[in-house]
C-alpha cells in the first residue's frame, strides 16, 4: 500500500505506449522491491499495460502473475524479489541506453528502505556516480519497516538523504503519499542533469487503519472479515 502513489507517479511520467510496444527507446521501470507484486500489477492494469483478465488470475495456478514480479509479465523489465538486484540492473540499463544513443530514455528503479541494507546497492551507486548517469532515477519507499521490525533497528541509515548526497546524487525528499509531490520531484530530477534519488516518506499499510505502520502485517494475510474491514475503511474515490 505504501508504493501505490510512487508507481502511479512513475507511470504518469513515462510514455506508456512505448512500453506497450516494447520500443527500444522506451523508459525502463524496474521494480526492485519485487514482493510488492500486487501493487505493481494493479498499476500496470490501471495504465492498460495488463488486461483485467490477466490481473484477475494473480497468484493462481498457471498464472504468470507470481507473488514476486516476473519479466514473463508484459511491462515488467526484470524479475526481482531477491533484494539488492534491481538497482545494479538499473545502472546497467542506464549505461546501455546511453551507449546506444537513446539519450531521452530514463531508468526508474523502485526500492524499499530495508533493501538499502544490501551492499550490492552501494556498489551500484558508486558506479552510477562514476559514470554520471543522469538518466537514472532511484526511488526509495521509505516506510521505516524492514520485515518484522523497524528498519533503523537493523541498520540505522538516517539521514538517508545525506548518504545519497555523498554519492553525488541530486536528492529529493517528498511526501510519498502524494502523487503530485512525487511527480514534481520526477520533473525536477529530469531537469537536474544528474543521477537522482527521490526518497518517498511513506506509511506501510497506508489506508488500512488496523495494519498501518505495523511490522507484523508484512506477513499477515486478510481473511473475509478483515478484507471487508479494510475496504470499508478506504476512501470511496480511491
Amino acid at each position: 500500500m505504501s508504493m501505490i502513489e510512487m508507481l502511479t507517479a512513475v507511470y504518469e511520467s513515462v510514455d506508456v505506449d512505448k512500453i506497450k510496444a516494447n520500443d527500444a527507446s522506451r523508459d525502463r521501470v524496474i521494480q526492485s522491491k519485487g514482493h510488492a507484486a500486487a501493487a505493481t500489477y494493479a498499476v500496470l492494469a490501471e495504465f492498460g499495460i495488463l488486461d483485467e483478465e490477466t490481473v484477475g488470475g494473480y497468484h493462481q495456478d498457471g498464472s504468470k502473475l507470481a507473488g514476486l514480479v516476473s519479466h514473463a509479465v508484459p511491462g515488467v523489465e526484470h524479475s526481482t524479489g531477491s533484494l539488492g538486484h534491481g538497482l545494479p540492473v538499473a545502472v546497467g540499463a542506464a549505461l546501455g541506453l546511453r551507449s546506444r544513443g537513446f539519450n531521452e530514455a530514463r531508468v526508474f528503479v523502485l526500492l524499499g528502505d530495508g533493501e538499502m541494507h544490501e551492499g550490492s546497492n552501494w556498489e551500484a551507486l558508486m558506479l552510477a556516480h562514476h559514470h554520471k548517469l543522469s538518466n537514472l532515477v532511484v526511488m526509495i519507499d521509505n516506510n521505516g519497516i524492514s520485515m518484522i521490525t523497524r528498519t533503523k533497528n537493523v541498520i540505522d541509515m538516517d539521514p538517508l538523504s545525506a548518504r545519497f548526497e555523498g554519492f553525488g546524487f541530486a536528492t529529493y525528499v517528498v511526501d510519498g503519499r502524494s502523487v503530485a509531490a512525487i511527480r514534481s520531484a520526477i520533473d525536477a530530477a529530469g531537469r537536474s542533469g544528474r543521477h537522482s534519488v527521490i526518497i518517498c516518506n511513506t506509511v506501510k499499510g497506508q489506508g488500512v487503519a488496523f495494519a498501518e505502520n505495523d511490522p507484523l502485517w508484512h506477513y499477515r494475510t486478510l481473511n473475509a472479515e478483515t478484507y471487508k474491514l479494510a475496504l470499508d475503511g478506504l476512501p470511496e474515490n480511491d
